[in-house]
């Protein structure tokens, strides 16, 4: 059987800790954007984590929102080539942990065929993990299988995949000014005139400026009954993060 194990980049892009109370889920903990952390992602942009979120549905208060973002930042340009990685290359996770031992109880598996702009999708889960930890492999069940850059109805889960704004928001300039040692070789941004320990916000002469406006992310959004997810065990709990991982043989 194939395994996928992680790329040799950090993969845990953001965490949320979520609580559901009711049928109301509210964030409880949020650690870190990630974009184009490491030489190796930026070189394979596919295996490139940026943001994991979680929260409530805007039509159905009972459905939880879960999205993984990847390969940012896409110019809009760049969107019409962009994809996912293709199955038997590149497996998408999100993993669920509802027991509070911060170890994955369900996964929701994705995997991608075909080229740019016709790609497939397939959602497995979620489910219980066939192994916990790094190296996995594909869960058996039911799935979910469509067209990318549409939404796909599945009784009472929807589930989209394809490029979309990028919704994290940084003042990149100023971030090389705080934190001079991140900056690219021949990194051409202006120099804000902001003083060092302190982004741009919108008073006065220094408006707020976000660098990820107009650019796209390759995302994986589903929408599912938060029952789905949780563990009465301890009252509605749970963590979510997402993984990237590539196949190593059989």
């Amino acid at each position: 059987m194939r395994k996928w194990h992680p790329t040799r980049v950090q993969l845990k892009a953001f965490v949320a800790v979520a609580v559901v109370a009711g049928s109301a889920l509210t964030v409880r903990q949020l650690m870190a954007s990630d974009h184009q952390d490491s030489s190796l992602v930026q070189a394979s942009p596919k295996f490139d984590v940026n943001d994991v979120y979680a929260f409530p549905s805007k039509t159905d208060p009972k459905n939880t929102v879960l999205v993984l973002g990847t390969q940012s930042p896409i110019t809009p340009g760049q969107t019409a080539k962009a994809a996912f990685g293709k199955k038997g290359e590149t497996l998408y996770q999100l993993k669920i942990d509802n027991t509070g031992d911060a170890r994955e109880d369900l996964v929701l598996q994705f995997t991608f065929t075909g080229p740019a702009g016709r790609q497939k999708v397939t959602m497995r889960g979620p489910y219980k993990p066939n192994e916990v930890g790094t190296a996995n492999t594909l869960v058996n069940g039911a799935f979910i299988k469509g067209n990318t850059n549409t939404t796909i109805t599945s009784g009472q889960v929807k589930l989209f995949a394809g490029p979309r704004d990028d919704p994290f928001f940084i003042d990149l300039a100023q971030f090389f000014q705080i934190l001079p040692d991140r900056r690219p070789d021949g990194n051409s941004f202006p120099v804000p005139t902001t003083p060092v320990f302190k982004f741009r916000d919108a008073t006065g002469d220094n408006p707020a400026v976000d660098f990820l406006k107009g650019f796209n992310d390759m995302a994986i959004v589903v929408e599912l009954p938060t029952a789905m997810l949780v563990n009465p065990a301890t009252k509605g709990r749970f963590g979510v993060w997402g993984t990237t991982s590539q196949a190593r043989g059989n």
